[in-house]
């Protein structure tokens, strides 16, 4: 069960989200008894797990590398914090004395719901290596988790030195009931309802429902998918043919999902040719089940259909033909929509917003300065660049009203944070410059060298950026150029070409 095609189809195909980071509060040790290690994943050949050691730790059970003579993969500790996130500590020992292995864990699920866990390490003839996997509380809230009562890891280990069919592989899925819960007992957490949500299909098979489609201030549009995976095998869903009103926005994007599993995918479409209404965005869905050998499969289902911005709640989406038989959407129940707040537009500051203005600074490229908080203001002046200076008035709405320059406006929150922008300066480092690549499936570009700052960007794996220097102490960041973005992003997460100065 092992070869290119299938390890690459892996780590291209797993969806990501990557999200800021929250501060910590009461962090507990989840724990990992004797005995509560299990494993499924439908028909796939997997042993049955290594004794658990101890009340912490559980080693995941090996197939053709036998924990006792060539390998050990282990779980050491999941540490759940509910404003933090959950943190896994691994250890994987090579015993060989002559061949490499590889330890990949692309993704794993948290009581039923997967999640981009990205981690992968090569691991050298004789040598130990830890690794650590955060997935932040926001990306399990938005899953409705609350509690880790199940954790599945899915680990793939491999000799990529050996031909695809000869053994030497772990690919398997382990289970874990930290609360003391078993396997059919858990109670996954319902799904997100939204007074937008359009149900693409819902078969024998698989569901798909768009949840909502939102415009940013770059004009991007950001397609929010519910996913579930009714077969026994992993599912690969892609988006290709994607289209605005019509006219082509890019070739689309993909997510995995495990057997019986369920998660939440953004499509993010660029913004290039996209009107600041769009009327709707059309495009094909793909269900394809993942081999063992890495063989070619062909597609379980396809649909094409097109979401309307102007469709009342709880519709399907509009099917566009050539569908597979059992394709046929279905219509979703919708959530009640919630009337929206009565709001006072400011065109000049009061005396009060003047007496307790603030500092504040643009946090992102090319950001609209609207008349009124909401999208459908009208913009006013030119787009804004990233860290300019702003002064702030008053939050409503998720928008801040704001003076920028000459202008009076609002510009949502999200692109504003508090403070003084960081001096120009800061981004020469010593004047040399670095070419580096984003080695993994997401990778959050943030605000400052700290898990905790806002995230000003997702990068996603292949992505080319421009090091400056790295800093030190804890973990060490690269601060990088994205395009005219720039921004601090963990260095574990880049290969850089070169020895990057610290600073």
């Amino acid at each position: 069960m092992k070869g290119t095609k299938l390890r690459v189809g892996l780590m291209l195909l797993a969806a990501l989200l990557l999200l800021a980071g929250c501060g910590k509060n009461n962090p507990s040790v989840l724990q990992l008894p004797e005995g509560t290690a299990s494993t499924q994943g439908g028909d796939q050949s997997t042993p049955a797990p290594l004794k658990a050691l101890g009340d912490r730790t559980c080693r995941v059970g090996q197939e053709t590398i036998p924990e006792s003579t060539l390998f050990s993969f282990v779980l050491n500790e999941a540490t759940f914090d509910p404003l933090q996130g959950l943190t896994l500590k691994l250890t994987s020992a090579n015993k060989s004395t002559v061949r490499d292995f590889v330890v990949s864990l692309n993704y794993l699920s948290v009581n039923g719901y997967m999640q981009d866990a990205g981690y992968e390490a090569r691991v050298p003839a004789g040598q130990t290596v830890a690794g650590e996997i955060l997935i932040e509380a926001d990306e399990l809230r938005s899953s409705g988790v609350s509690s880790v009562d199940e954790l599945i890891l899915y680990p793939l280990i491999y000799d990529d030195a050996v031909p695809m069919g000869q053994g030497d592989v772990v690919d398997g899925a382990f289970s874990f009931y930290p609360t003391g819960q078993s396997k059919g007992n858990v109670v996954y957490p319902v799904r997100q309802k939204t007074d937008k949500e359009q149900t693409f299909f819902d078969n024998t098979f698989a569901t798909m429902i768009i949840l909502g489609v939102d415009q940013d201030d770059s004009g991007d549009l950001d397609v929010n998918c519910y996913l579930e995976n009714k077969t026994d095998k992993f599912l690969s869903f892609t988006w290709s043919d994607v289209a605005v009103d019509g006219a082509s926005a890019g070739s689309g994007g993909d997510a995995i999902v495990a057997p019986g599993m369920r998660r939440y995918a953004p499509l993010h479409i660029a913004a290039a040719g996209i009107s600041d209404e769009p009327g709707s965005v059309a495009f094909k869905v793909s269900a394809t089940p993942l081999s063992n050998d890495g063989t070619p499969v062909a597609p379980l289902m396809e649909q094409r259909g097109t979401y309307r911005f102007t469709s009342a709640p709880g519709a399907a989406a509009t099917p566009d033909g050539g569908d597979e038989p059992g394709t046929e959407p279905v219509t979703g129940t919708a959530a009640t929509a919630t009337p929206a707040p009565t709001t006072v537009v400011y065109t000049t500051p009061t005396s009060a917003q003047k007496k307790n203005a603030k500092n504040g600074y643009v946090n992102k490229d090319k950001v609209n300065l609207r008349s009124g908080p909401g999208t459908k203001y009208k913009t006013v002046g030119t787009k804004i660049e990233q860290n300019t200076a702003v002064t702030l008035y008053e939050l409503q709405d998720g928008w801040w009203f704001l003076k920028c320059g000459k202008h009076y406006g609002y510009v949502k929150a999200d692109y504003i944070s508090q403070g003084k922008p960081k001096a120009a300066a800061a981004t020469e480092g010593d004047g040399k410059t670095f070419a580096g690549t984003v080695n993994a499936s997401k990778a959050a570009l943030r605000q400052s060298a700290d898990k905790d700052s806002k995230c000003i960007k997702e990068l996603s794996d292949g992505d080319k950026v421009t090091v400056y220097y790295k800093t030190k102490g804890g973990h060490t960041w690269y601060y990088l150029a994205y395009g005219k973005t720039k921004g601090y992003i963990r260095s574990d997460l880049v290969k850089v070409s070169g020895k990057v100065p610290t600073k």
